[in-house]
C-alpha cells in the first residue's frame, strides 16, 4: 500500500494504527505516582510524577517510531520506569510526525515541553530520546534557550543521511523504511540531511546506550567521539546482544541505572 500518493511510500496510517494497537495491548506497568495527560501550546503531553523524587529535576521524553508513527502510548512503560528509577518528573511529548510535519516541528514541540517545565520551576532539565526521538532530543538540546543538565539517548537516529548505517548489523531499524522516513521528515535529499553525529557543540553531558547489533551503532560511536573532541562529558554504553528497541525489554532497568549514575539522577 502507499501513503500520500507517493509511489512506493509505506502505509503510514497503517503503521500508526499497528503501533498504537501493540502499545495498548501491553500490560500497564505499575507506577507509584501520578500519571496525567495535559495539553500545552497545542501539544499533547503525558506527565509522570513519582511518589519519591528529588527536587528540581525533570525529563522531557521523545518517543521513537521513524518520525512517522508513535504517540504517548508507544513507550509508556519506559517513561514509568524512568520516572521511578531516576526519581524525576517525566514529561512525554506527542510531537508532530512526518509526512505532514517536519523534524523542525517535532523539535519545536520538544522545546515547548522544556519551556513548560522551566515555567513550573524545575531548575535541572534533561532531554531523553529513543531512536527517532533521539534526533529530536539532540536538536532540541542544541537549540534550547534554557541550560540543560543532560541528554539521554537510546539507540538514537543521528546520521539522518544514513551514510553510516551498518547493513551488516542485523538488529535494525529497517533500512527501507528509514530511507523513506528520513527524506519525509527532513524534507531534503539524503545527501543534505542532518548529520547530528559529527558535532557535540552546544550539547550538555550526554549518555548514549545502543545495542551492539543495532545498525545505528556506528553513529552513536561517532557522537561519543565528537563529545570527547568537543569537551562534552559523555558515556557510551554498548549492550551485548541487544538490538534496536531494547527499551521495552528487561535491560531497560540496567540502562536507567547507568544513565542515572552518569547524569546525577536516581
Amino acid at each position: 500500500m502507499t501513503s500520500g500518493g507517493v509511489p512506493g511510500a509505506p502505509d503510514v496510517a497503517g503503521l500508526r494504527r499497528a503501533a498504537r494497537e501493540r502499545a495498548l495491548a501491553r500490560p500497564r506497568l505499575p507506577f507509584a505516582g501520578v500519571v496525567e495527560d495535559v495539553v500545552h501550546d497545542g501539544v499533547a503531553l503525558r506527565r509522570y510524577t513519582p511518589e519519591v523524587r528529588g527536587t528540581g529535576a525533570a525529563v522531557v521524553f521523545l518517543h521513537g517510531g521513524y518520525g512517522l508513527f508513535g504517540d504517548l502510548e508507544l513507550q509508556d512503560g519506559w517513561c514509568r520506569r524512568a520516572a521511578e528509577a531516576l526519581g524525576v518528573v517525566v514529561l512525554s511529548v506527542d510531537y508532530r510526525l512526518a509526512p505532514g510535519w517536519t523534524l523542525d516541528d517535532a523539535v519545536a514541540d520538544a522545546l515547548a515541553a522544556v519551556e513548560l517545565l522551566a515555567r513550573d520551576g524545575f531548575d535541572r532539565l534533561y532531554l531523553d530520546g529513543d531512536s527517532a526521538g533521539g534526533a529530536v532530543a539532540t536538536l532540541a538540546a542544541a537549540r534550547s534557550p534554557h541550560p540543560l543538565a543532560g541528554l539521554l539517548l537510546t539507540n538514537p537516529n543521528l546520521d539522518l543521511s544514513l551514510e553510516t548505517y551498518d547493513d551488516t548489523l542485523p538488529g535494525g531499524p529497517g533500512r527501507e523504511l528509514s530511507e523513506y522516513a528520513m527524506r519525509a521528515w527532513t524534507g531534503v535529499a539524503p545527501g543534505s540531511a542532518p548529520r547530528l553525529h559529527r558535532s557535540a557543540r552546544g550539547l550538555p553531558a550526554t549518555f548514549l546506550a545502543v545495542g551492539e547489533l543495532d545498525s545505528l551503532l556506528p553513529e552513536a560511536r561517532q557522537l561519543a567521539a565528537a563529545c570527547r573532541r568537543d569537551g562534552v562529558p559523555c558515556r557510551l554504553l554498548e549492550l551485548p546482544g541487544a538490538e534496536h528497541g531494547f527499551v521495552g525489554t528487561a535491560v531497560a532497568g540496567d540502562v536507567l541505572a547507568a544513565a542515572g549514575a552518569f547524569l546525577g539522577l536516581g
